[in-house]
């Protein structure tokens, strides 16, 4: 498949789910914003020992004000993330199949595999790389309004520094979509298995298999391997967590990072990952009607 063909994918993923990967972001954004300007225009307070008012023009405020906004910006914008990123891989592959645009999408020119994998690649690639820059411009604008309460050059600079926050959330965002990969695999897998609600099969699966290990364990004496999996993939999820917070700065390619995971774990988690959407691809050629 050429670039051409598959940016124009990618558009069209973007043109059908405006609403997750560009409305949302940008309301977040000047919501955000109005907010912030607001609370600077009416001053903050830095409690401490004492309570000290801090305005625009105090010396190093611009600054403090700025590494504030990009934090919780970032916060704001990592929780809208997992939202969207849960809602779009549950209805994006059965929102078509349920409209039957389906049936239109098969008598185009690209095969099921590609359409899977750019659904994929929104999430994986475009969602954090949307993020990244509201957050960077969100940012930058804030600093902007703050250099015109507080024209001073070198209180600018130093506040548009503080802009790496939103590099640091680029990396957290990329390590978050790859720890959540077997989730979202999953959920692709139920947005075009499931024949009403996927919603209620990602969920209801994995508890009836929660419950029926729990009884083979307690009674029967027999260990289904299904729980002691999934505690393994949140200890590797927990232990990524805390590494990513007590570290701002860890990447994809942290050697500490790396060193620290817990290979089997990785490896059956990307096995699964693998699977689920070699499944999800199938049933879309061979099984696409509601």
């Amino acid at each position: 498949m050429n670039a051409k063909k598959m940016l124009a994918q990618l558009k069209r993923e973007l043109w059908e789910n405006r609403v997750g990967f560009i409305w949302a972001p940008l309301v977040l954004s000047g919501l955000l914003f109005v907010v912030a300007m607001w609370v600077v225009l009416e001053n903050i307070t830095i409690h401490g020992e004492n309570n000290i008012p801090v305005s625009a023009s105090s010396p190093g405020a611009m600054v403090l004000m700025t590494l504030i906004y990009q934090v919780a910006s970032s916060a704001v914008y990592l929780i809208s993330f997992a939202i969207v990123i849960a809602v779009y891989a549950h209805s994006s592959l059965f929102a078509d199949r349920k409209s039957r645009e389906i049936l239109f999408w098969r008598s185009m020119p690209v095969s099921e595999t590609v359409n899977v994998l750019t659904k994929l690649a929104m999430i994986l690639i475009l969602m954090p790389l949307i993020v990244f820059l509201g957050a960077l411009i969100g940012g930058l604008l804030f600093a902007l309004f703050l250099a015109v309460l507080n024209p001073a050059l070198h209180e600018f600079g130093a506040a548009l520094r503080e802009l790496y926050v939103s590099v640091e959330l680029l990396m957290s965002s990329f390590i978050v979509v790859m720890l959540l990969l077997p989730l979202i695999a999953w959920s692709l897998f139920c947005s075009a298995f499931a024949r009403r609600s996927p919603v209620t099969i990602s969920l209801a699966v994995p508890l009836g298999l929660w419950i029926v290990d729990s009884i083979a364990q307690r009674y029967l004496e027999i260990n289904l391997l299904f729980k002691d999996a999934l505690r393994a993939y949140a200890q590797l999820t927990s232990t990524t967590a805390k590494k990513m917070m007590a570290d701002s700065q860890t990447s994809l390619f942290d050697i500490d990072l790396l060193s620290r995971a817990d290979i089997p774990v990785v490896s059956v988690a990307l096995l699964f990952s693998a699977v689920m959407i070699g499944v999800t691809i199938w049933l879309r050629n061979n099984r696409y009607e509601i």
